[in-house]
């Protein structure tokens, strides 16, 4: 049997070429499965490109976008939300809160008026009349304790709320303020008054509480000598004293840190007087740690604690000069931590000459209120003008009455000069009568 290997051959070589060409066909079909994926992809990655909105240019406000802006705001904002904004606007800024209630205290008064009196309640509708009109409200009406207000007093709320409007131009709730057409209240400067050195004594010796003895009243004594003291030798305000710590005082360098409005810090050097006073209260008269214990105040760090071992407050403190200018018998001045404010920068000036540490140790942060400081109080004028009075420097004898000097007070004594011998009688009818004296 003859085997025909060409047809085998050929059968193998179809098979060869079959199989070939299916590997072909299925590379082909892969590649295009491939392609057609990205395509399809490009596809839909260029269709969601096409769908997409254009990007929005970016631009900047312009004045007219803030103004738009602005009066939308103005039409719905009250006094009442302006004042409360306001308000918060400071306490975030760190503010005393001293400053917050003067604040308070001016724009509530402010807002009262113009609601009740005026019908006013939008920012937008106060104009100057209204503004003058307050002004006239509060000299003629009575304040809180019935009394007529003084014009200091009127012109420290005027200031509160002429700042509260130019906040509201800078928050552009407003373009003008009002008080840009009022007459701003005026007031004329005070003499400056002081502590004489014969009335800290008595002040002093006041503290001692009359009819009262025992440890307690040694304890009241002494603490209110170390207050006294303090307050002479360093002017600080009531609020700096009530927050001193016991950790405030460098006993080694003799230097108290004083933290003053804002969160200010500043370090005053006390002096030999007032640490011995003051040191002497803290190590044998202040409440120790068994005693604030017992009393529920352990821990307590104030330096200055009161009859509750609780801290001595600001009205505490108001209180204590009350009754220390009482049974000190001082009349006809006001005795307060703001008078011996005033007379440490008095004596401060007149023994240093050095305003610039003077605004550094009373932590004002300008030289303004310091300026008003560099004027003599009363006292020192009179003194002066008693050294230099034209009347009594004249070179010759005057006409005149023969009583010369006023009764307790000798020009002579005093060692400013030697009077001339009293005029004739006659000289002084001829100058009655218009003729020289001859």
């Amino acid at each position: 049997m003859v085997t025909d290997n060409t047809h085998i051959g050929s059968t193998q070589t179809g098979a060869s070429f079959t199989e070939s060409s299916r590997s072909q066909v299925r590379s082909r079909s892969a590649k295009g499965t491939t392609q057609a994926r990205a395509r399809a992809q490009r596809v839909k990655i260029d269709a969601q490109a096409s769908t997409e909105e254009e990007p929005t240019p970016i631009h900047l406000p312009t004045k007219e976008w803030h103004q738009e802006r602005g009066a939308k705001k103005r039409t719905i904002v009250t006094l009442e939300r302006a004042i409360q904004d306001y308000l918060d606007d400071h306490e975030g800024g760190n503010h005393s809160p001293k400053t917050l209630e003067w604040h308070e205290t001016a724009l509530g008064l402010m807002r009262q008026h113009l609601e009740q009196e005026r019908g006013i309640a939008s920012i937008t509708d106060v104009d100057a009349p209204d503004i003058s009109a307050w002004f006239v409200f509060m000299r003629k009406t009575p304040g809180a304790r019935g009394k007529v207000r003084s014009e200091r007093t009127i012109q420290t709320y005027a200031r509160s709320a002429r700042a509260f409007f130019y906040w509201l131009i800078r928050q552009n709730l407003l373009t003008t303020s009002p008080f840009d057409r009022v007459v701003f209240p005026k007031v004329g400067k005070p003499l400056i008054q002081t502590i004489t050195d014969e009335e800290f004594e008595k002040l002093l010796l006041a503290c001692i509480p009359p009819n009262e003895d025992g440890r307690f009243a040694e304890r009241a004594t002494v603490r209110n000598c170390a207050i006294l003291w303090l307050f002479y030798d360093t002017g600080i305000r009531v609020s700096e004293l009530t927050n001193l710590r016991l950790g405030d005082v460098d006993r080694k360098h003799g230097i108290m840190t004083v933290k003053g409005k804002g969160a200010k810090e500043r370090r005053i050097a006390l002096g030999q007087n007032c640490l011995r006073n003051l040191f002497y209260y803290v190590d044998r008269h202040r409440p120790n740690e068994e005693e604030l214990t017992e009393w529920g105040s352990l821990g307590e760090d104030h330096l200055f604690l009161a009859e509750t071992r609780r801290p001595l407050t600001k009205n505490g403190i108001t209180l204590l000069f009350a009754r220390l200018k009482k049974r000190a018998g001082i009349t006809g001045k006001r005795v307060s931590p703001y008078i011996f404010r005033h007379t440490f920068a008095i004596r401060y000036l007149k023994l240093g000459k050095d305003p610039f540490s003077l605004q550094e140790l009373l932590g004002h942060d300008d030289m303004a209120t310091v300026k008003l400081y560099m004027h003599m109080n009363d006292d020192d004028i009179q003194e002066q003008k008693r050294k230099y009075i034209p009347g009594d420097h004249l070179p010759a004898s005057m006409p005149g009455p023969r009583e010369l000097r006023r009764r307790g007070f000798s020009a002579m004594a005093n060692g400013l000069l030697s009077l001339p011998a009293p005029a004739p009688q006659r000289d002084l009818d001829a100058f009655a009568a218009g003729v020289a004296p001859g």
